[in-house]
């Protein structure tokens, strides 16, 4: 009776961890399905805004090297992506939005609108923070990613400069003098505060304030109350 009794509780047992072992088989495939979800989600997303920098980047005249930077990121994010989930429907999406990303040229990217002119700043802006990472993880060498940050700064005030120099242009032989001087000044204050070096932004500045000159002369300097008053007293004596 006791034997029995023991082969009864040692079947329980082993019937109790083979339950135990089986739900955490399970619970783990689970939580590396959700994992892998997760992960795959994001590398289209980050491939996405990736191909949208380099459309951007293409029809704003780059750099070559920043470009192949940023084309070989996203091309191990869709390798990964294709190897994790080789039947996912958004590889196609995401190849056919890379195709036309590299025939992007200048006209396409047609900056003749605040909304335009935003989402080219946005995936610049995007494009330095990527290079950022990357020299975090070791994958660019700091001082080149720090190069590279800076031609993009240039690139995001230059590109928003000229736009609004352009529309201003085009709202002033439209005789649209308030649009004008709103185009105009917004384009003086953005290269203004650029941080860059003085040469690169000076020659822009200078047309842009020929224009507002233009239309809003700015007053002869005074020589003041003081000489007046000395020119009254030496016509006196």
């Amino acid at each position: 009776m006791l034997h029995d009794n023991i082969i009864i509780l040692i079947t329980i047992a082993v019937v109790g961890l083979l339950a135990l072992i089986g739900s955490h088989i399970i619970s783990q495939r689970e939580q590396h399905a959700r994992s892998q979800a997760a992960r795959v989600k994001w590398l289209g997303q980050q491939a996405e805004h990736g191909i949208n920098a380099l459309g951007i980047l293409r029809a704003c005249s780059c750099k070559p090297e920043i470009i192949e930077r940023i084309e070989s990121h996203v091309a191990g994010l869709i390798s990964e992506m294709a190897t994790l989930t080789p039947d996912n429907p958004l590889l196609s999406t995401l190849n056919s939005q890379k195709q036309s990303a590299d025939r992007a040229t200048a006209a396409a990217a047609a900056l003749n609108s605040d909304r335009a002119i935003k989402r080219a700043s946005i995936f610049i802006n995007y494009a330095r923070e990527l290079l950022t990472e990357m020299a975090q993880n070791k994958s660019l060498p700091p001082a080149l990613a720090k190069s590279y940050a800076k031609e993009l700064h240039w690139l995001n005030v230059s590109i928003i400069a000229t736009a609004h120099l352009t529309q201003g242009q085009k709202s002033l032989g439209l005789q649209d003098k308030p649009a004008a001087l709103s185009h105009l000044k917004h384009a003086k204050a953005v290269l203004t505060r650029a941080m860059v070096p003085q040469q690169f932004k000076q020659e822009r500045l200078t047309q842009i304030q020929t224009l507002l000159d233009s239309l809003e002369p700015r007053p002869q300097r005074s020589d003041g109350v003081l000489a007046d008053n000395l020119d009254a007293y030496f016509k006196d004596h």
